[in-house]
């Protein structure tokens, strides 16, 4: 037969029964050290969503503006900051400028967002060069005239 084993005291082993203050300092610095990574990546992606759409709002209303420009519905003048109607926190600006050859306009069209932090806060330009339409309406007025004096 074999003999029974005399059970341990608790003075012959020390028995653990919870963690130590160590332990649970150590563990506390693991979790918040890995909220705070957590909470700075979901605050990048956050502020990379805000400012991707108002980056494309701001290329869709300044290509919009140029075709109105173009299309003749905006006069063919300098403008600065007027709002937008559907929203008075966007901008648009116009700047026609001559260039070095003749008979050739710079369109410079500016969108820009003022919001009320830095975090919506965007600008966008898009420049187009175009014929002076004086140029077209010269051309017609004189084809007219000639029409005219044949028709005598």
């Amino acid at each position: 037969m074999i003999p029974l084993r005399k059970p341990l005291t608790s003075s012959q082993s020390p028995v653990r029964r919870g963690l130590t203050l160590l332990e649970i300092i150590v563990s506390l610095a693991i979790f918040f050290g890995a909220l705070a990574a957590l909470s700075q990546l979901a605050w990048n992606g956050t502020r990379a969503g805000v400012q991707a759409r108002l980056k494309t709002q701001a290329v869709i209303r300044c290509e919009a503006k140029l075709a109105e420009v173009l299309a003749g519905i905006e006069p063919l003048q300098g403008k600065s900051r007027v709002p937008f109607p559907d929203n008075q926190a966007w901008t648009w600006s116009l700047s026609v400028t001559e260039t070095t050859f003749p008979d050739l306009l710079q369109l410079d069209v500016s969108v820009s967002h003022s919001g009320n932090s830095r975090l919506a806060n965007t600008q966008f330009t898009l420049r187009r060069w175009m014929r002076d339409p004086s140029l077209f309406q010269a051309a017609a007025l004189k084809k007219q005239e000639s029409a005219e004096q044949e028709g005598q």
